[in-house]
């Protein structure tokens, strides 16, 4: 395996030659020894001297979730005794995929990590209260853990906990730094506000943050964001992963975009039609990741909806970055011919202080279109709250969902039903075959 810290700051040009290298190594690594992929490039009469570089991406059909849930182990491209660790999705698009990692894959995941924390100014002496779970198949976990000892940085792995709990050891253990979920940061700045706490005062000063965008397509702070950065201070580092690409994607400082690490991942956004979109231009994103042996992707279609940013990033880099993920492709909603994504409600519920958490829940109604309830959980069900969420819904999404008001304990029950490690926000009812 072959990492440069550098390779960022060569020049695009450059940058590409390698991506190109990097390509027709997984190619060839693929044909040789992924059942999957050999099916894939036999199947089109593709041979591995066919590509040669970036140009030739387009030739290779697609891979999705859909492929991996049918035929997971046939992308397995190891002998079974060099699998180091298996990972998994969480399951709540389907299904949940099962990734083996080896050794060498392990040392790639932490590295990510450690470029990914890097740009956010992570080194030693810092120290950080890592909020997420690190067991349960959940790769991400273990992969901040791996990245932050990489860079030096002290860690306590605290997992899922109750509020109060997290609470009280970040006043006891006093770390500088968190990664979290942003509907946590929320909870927490409610919480210690209802304790007449001041959680500038618990000394945070970097919150790398995870599973949630916190950015508008214009990379200014959204409703999430906002909420969070007024009560701590602008000290938040969006960031993005992809469980099946064993990869992810880091803000800078500069916070205008999120940098791709170009010697792991090549990216390409895609329209309806599977072409490839220019900068700019919103679409699906696919990755083709490098440098992986367990098992390698090509092409895979994530689902996420996000655009390009390409040119040098006012940090210096020239790797390739992302804009902020608006949604997830199958999640797009048509409702009375406002065509949105769930994150859109999400960010106008945030805004009402009262809302503790909340679960979206999408249906196909008797008219044989899209209908949505929304259930928050508050304390309290008064008309005041109800006529606050139906007004900002109405001026922020531009529409007026069903809302329902229940106990913060019911809607959790509702958000991790079924035993999920994550908390499953929009819940999808629609009839897809009308």
């Amino acid at each position: 395996m072959k990492f440069s810290q550098d390779i960022d700051r060569l020049t695009s040009d450059a940058i590409r030659d390698i991506q190109g290298e990097l390509l027709v190594r997984t190619v060839n690594t693929v044909f040789e020894k992924s059942p999957y992929y050999r099916r894939v490039f036999d199947g089109c009469d593709l041979a591995p001297s066919d590509i040669r570089g970036l140009d030739d991406l387009e030739k290779i059909p697609f891979t999705d979730r859909a492929d991996l849930q049918k035929e997971n182990w046939a992308f397995l491209s190891v002998h079974k005794d060099d699998i180091a660790e298996v990972v998994s999705t969480t399951g709540t698009t389907g299904e949940p995929v099962f990734m083996a990692l080896t050794g060498n894959d392990l040392i790639r995941l932490a590295y990510n990590e450690e470029k990914s924390f890097g740009y956010a100014g992570v080194g030693k002496g810092d120290f950080f209260h890592i909020a997420v779970t690190c067991d349960s198949l959940f790769v991400a976990g273990i992969a901040y853990y791996s990245g932050l000892r990489r860079l030096g940085a002290s860690v306590a792995r605290i997992g899922p906990q109750n509020i109060k709990r997290h609470l009280r050891l970040i006043q006891e253990l006093k770390p500088n730094g968190i990664v979290a979920v942003p509907s946590f940061m929320v909870q927490m700045m409610r919480r210690a506000y209802e304790h007449g706490l001041d959680v500038r005062e618990l000394g945070i000063e970097k919150a790398v943050l995870i599973g949630e965008s916190i950015r508008n397509a214009d990379f200014s702070s959204g409703s999430l964001g906002s909420l969070i950065e007024n009560s701590f201070g602008n000290i938040c580092y969006s960031t993005y992963g992809i469980t099946e690409g064993q990869v992810s994607f880091c803000e800078c400082h500069e916070r205008r975009g999120l940098h791709s690490h170009p010697d792991l991942v090549a990216i390409e956004i895609v329209d309806d039609n599977d072409k490839q979109l220019p900068d700019s231009e919103t679409g699906e994103l696919v990755v083709t990741v490098f440098q992986v042996e367990g098992m390698p992707l090509i092409r895979y279609r994530t689902g996420d909806i996000t655009f390009r940013v390409s040119g040098r990033c006012p940090c210096g880099r020239n790797s390739i970055r992302i804009g902020p993920v608006l949604g997830r492709k199958h999640h797009r909603l048509k409702v009375k011919g406002v065509t949105l994504y769930p994150r859109t409600i999400e960010n106008a519920v945030f805004e009402i202080k009262d809302v503790l958490n909340y679960q979206i829940e999408a249906y196909t109604g008797d008219d044989y279109t899209d209908h949505i309830i929304v259930r928050v959980g508050a304390h309290g069900n008064n008309k005041e709250l109800r006529s606050l969420l139906a007004d900002n819904l109405r001026a922020k999404a531009m529409v007026t969902p069903e809302i329902e008001i229940e106990s913060p304990e019911e809607v959790r029950k509702r958000l991790f039903e079924g035993g999920s490690r994550k908390a499953n926000t929009f819940k999808d009812r629609r009839n897809r075959t009308v």
